[in-house]
């Protein structure tokens, strides 16, 4: 009876044992051997399991890395688990103007997708996500647009110095954004106002307008 007894605590032991190693996930030392593999077809398969990880500073080198592959879909898997960085750690910032300036749409969308979770948010990123409002693909578009929305007034500043580019399609999403933002954009009142009443263009007119509504109410 007692040799079951004991049986049966060391089948719990290992049991809870191997839960606990699951619930921890594979080491960085095998993401490390997974991401320098290879075969492309790893190190797609170590980057998607990337982003199912729990947030660890430990795994940001193979998440920038992932970011950094030479095969697209290894970097749209990156930049999908780039979310759970902390932008202080590492190269987070440089890898973004990376993911910004990429040529494969799916790329840019997984950076747009992970850009507004980022904790804390890393502000220098704001000018280049402005810039990201006219991206070609219109998922980008508006994935940055409900990133910087959510930001709230923090984008303002970058938002009103590209206000007036001559870019117009640039110029309505800066000032789309700026009336979803709403009354924390409280500091782009007296330019809307301005454009509202003068610009020569009736669309920017009416966009303004609708601005200086949706920030005033």
């Amino acid at each position: 009876m007692a040799g079951i007894k004991h049986a049966a605590a060391a089948a719990t032991a290992t049991a809870i044992a191997v839960a606990l190693l699951a619930s921890c996930g594979p080491s960085p030392k095998v993401f490390a051997q997974r991401m320098n593999s290879g075969s492309v077809q790893e190190r797609r398969s170590a980057a998607r399991d990337l982003r199912g990880q729990p947030r660890s500073s430990k795994l940001v080198p193979y998440i920038l890395q992932a970011c950094r592959d030479s095969d697209a879909d290894v970097r749209m898997y990156g930049f999908y688990a780039l979310g759970k960085v902390d932008p202080r750690d590492g190269d987070v910032i440089s890898a973004i103007l990376d993911g910004v300036a990429d040529t494969v749409v799916d790329v840019r969308r997984a950076l747009a997708s992970s850009l507004g979770t980022l904790s804390p948010f890393p502000n220098t990123c704001i000018p280049h996500m402005v810039k990201m409002l006219t991206d070609p693909d219109d998922k980008v578009r508006k994935l940055i647009f409900t990133a910087l929305s959510d930001l709230q007034g923090a984008g303002v500043g970058s938002l009103m110095r590209n206000i007036d580019v001559k870019d117009e399609e640039l110029r309505l999403a800066v000032i789309g954004v700026l009336a979803q933002i709403g009354p924390d954009a409280k500091a782009a009142l007296p330019r809307l106002k301005q454009i509202a009443q003068e610009d020569e263009d009736l669309r920017f007119r009416e966009a303004a307008g609708r601005a200086v509504k949706y920030i005033e109410r």
